[in-house]
């Protein structure tokens, strides 16, 4: 049964205008004649609260907004081919949770590999060898989110490489997204990342609308490491790749250089710190597909500077 469908029968069940009433005058008239047959009263009155906190439960729970799973957003986008892999064995669930900014964001699935997309205007697509990760975004204040222009931006990091060397624009990244019943869903895809698998991989989010990683954001030691900055407003959500899908000769072929640290005495470029490098000159080149409620944003790659 799909979302539409659950929420059709859902919404169909009817409720008389005094149910709510009823129901909650019945439970207490219950709780009185248990309180005159026991002595327990505070077990009592906890027990009448958790009743009628269940009652008004399951008067709204007919309400409640259905999520979208993985495989209805790559539906939604008219991507069938993923939407089908992602009812497959090989489809990562994962959700997760975090907060940016005022965002709470959840990646729910993940999905890598050859021959998952077929979309119409791309006829290519098909024979891509990519990375897939669905995510959903609601506001922390409850109210919804109307507009499918994403005020946030997605792309994987890989530790032992500089986040300005391997990230959305060189990994030839795209997303589309569409705002559903107050949520935003943000369907995002890559070269396949599964080749680092041997490595930490991450899915970071942070403010802005498609914006590259920076320094200011995103910091590596010496070792390659990657984390936030203190104070800075992002996330980074471990991936849960098979190490054994690592592929050493592909990441060669990728031609990404690892990360060297700058020597203390060589002087740094100007406008960076302790940790940066020079970072690439990033365009985005933003293309509008189909209606207003679907877009496609395409992340070209980036070469450093000189």
């Amino acid at each position: 049964m799909n979302q539409k469908e659950y929420r059709a029968q859902v919404d169909a069940i009817p409720f008389s205008p005094d149910f709510q009433a009823r129901t909650i005058a019945r439970l207490a008239q219950l709780a009185q004649e248990k309180e005159q047959k026991t002595m327990q009263k505070g077990k009592f009155r906890i027990g009448l609260v958790a009743a009628v906190a269940a009652a008004a439960l399951t008067i709204t729970a007919y309400a409640a907004v259905v999520m979208l799973r993985p495989q209805d957003v790559a539906r939604e986008v008219g991507n069938t081919t993923l939407a089908a892999a992602f009812e497959g064995e090989d489809a990562i669930a994962v959700n997760d949770s975090q907060t940016v900014g005022e965002y709470n964001v959840t990646l729910m699935g993940l999905l890598s590999g050859q021959g998952l997309s077929l979309v119409e205007g791309l006829p290519d697509s098909i024979t891509r060898d990519k990375t897939y990760a669905v995510l959903a975004y609601s506001r922390i204040d409850g109210d919804p989110i109307t507009d499918d222009v994403p005020q946030l931006t997605v792309s994987p990091l890989v530790e032992g490489y500089a986040p300005w060397e391997v990230n959305a624009w060189t990994l030839e990244g795209g997303t589309h997204t569409f705002a559903q019943e107050g949520v935003l869903y943000y369907l995002f895809e890559c070269d396949n990342v599964e080749p680092f698998a041997d490595r930490a991989v991450y899915l970071a989010v942070y403010p802005g609308t498609h914006l590259p990683p920076n320094a200011a954001t995103f910091a590596i030691s010496d070792e390659g490491h990657i984390s936030v900055k203190t104070g800075a407003e992002a996330v980074l959500f471990p991936l849960p790749l098979e190490k054994g899908k690592a592929d050493a000769q592909k990441v060669a072929d990728m031609g990404f250089a690892l990360w060297e640290p700058i020597p203390e005495e060589a002087p740094l470029p100007q406008g960076t710190d302790d940790q940066a490098r020079p970072q690439p000159e990033s365009g985005v080149d933003i293309q509008i597909s189909g209606d207003m409620d679907e877009s496609f944003v395409s992340f070209p790659s980036a070469s450093p500077q000189n």
